[in-house]
């Protein structure tokens, strides 16, 4: 009987917590749809489905490198065979990824109310929202489909025998110094006019929505932190983030789960 009574318990809490992340959800749907600008803000948990690693997690590249000695730009200036050594095992762990549900969530809810009022900021290096078909995407880290040089700004798109094959590193055509992926190392800042554009349209939002982020590198989780305390403030995420008592609305679980159920409550005309 107390084994039964146990289950029953069990069930009843499980339907409990499904009947709560639903209501979170719909309400996030209707604030979304009420809203006149809303932004997306999403961290590498969107994109550990895709076999992204996140290189915080254990067995991640952070494991293997010391970060400062390899993701930072003095030691990129002054040791780029070493630096580069880095690089080709991101690449390599990046592998060939590809965009999963939540990424095609995020670009299904921008191609329902349009780019006008749907803008999507994330702190990914991985262009997999591009890849989903998002437009106007502002990728504050940067993009790793892209090289540059960081002494004549010479840019080009990666290609893997061009510039992972070649042994050290890749130089610049144009002046010969060391090519670098177009992504932000420590003690580079972000490019100013993308992270201008990106906080001007946070700040004005009806809502903010973080998906994949624990909210713990900054300025870029300031694009959902940021907003006067008008704007709405919702989180998907698998854990905790830093700043949950800042939050309106949490959904915690896998997102390639809960964003499909955001679509759907977006589709409903039943609100």
């Amino acid at each position: 009987m107390k084994n039964i009574n146990k289950l029953f318990n069990n069930i009843l809490t499980e339907v409990n917590l499904l009947t709560s992340i639903t209501e979170i959800i719909n309400s996030v749907a209707q604030h979304i749809k009420e809203a006149d600008n809303v932004v997306i803000f999403t961290g590498a948990g969107i994109s550990v489905p895709s076999g992204v690693p996140d290189f915080r997690s254990p067995g991640g590249l952070w494991d293997k490198y010391d970060p400062y000695e390899v993701s930072t730009l003095r030691a990129f200036k002054k040791k780029p065979v070493r630096v580069w050594e880095f690089f080709r095992d991101l690449y390599e762990n990046f592998g060939d990824t590809k965009p999963n549900v939540a990424h095609f969530c995020v670009t299904e809810i921008q191609e329902m109310f349009g780019t006008d009022k749907i803008h999507i900021v994330t702190q990914n290096i991985d262009g997999l929202h591009i890849k989903s078909g998002s437009k106007n995407v502002y990728e504050v880290h940067g993009n790793a489909e892209l090289m540059h040089c960081i002494k004549c700004s010479f840019e080009e798109e990666l290609d893997e025998d061009k510039h992972l094959k070649v042994l050290p590193y890749p130089e610049c055509p144009k002046c010969g110094k060391p090519l670098k992926p177009k992504v932000v190392l420590f003690e580079e800042l972000l490019d100013p006019s993308i992270m201008r554009e990106a906080m001007r349209l946070a700040v004005k939002s009806n809502i903010a929505i973080g998906i994949g982020t624990s909210l713990g590198v900054f300025p870029a989780a300031d694009i959902v932190l940021a907003p006067p305390p008008s704007t709405k403030k919702a989180i998907f995420n698998l854990t905790p983030t830093y700043y949950d008592h800042l939050i309106h609305y949490r959904v915690k679980g896998d997102v390639v789960e809960t964003l499909p159920w955001l679509v759907e409550a977006l589709k409903s005309e039943n609100q």
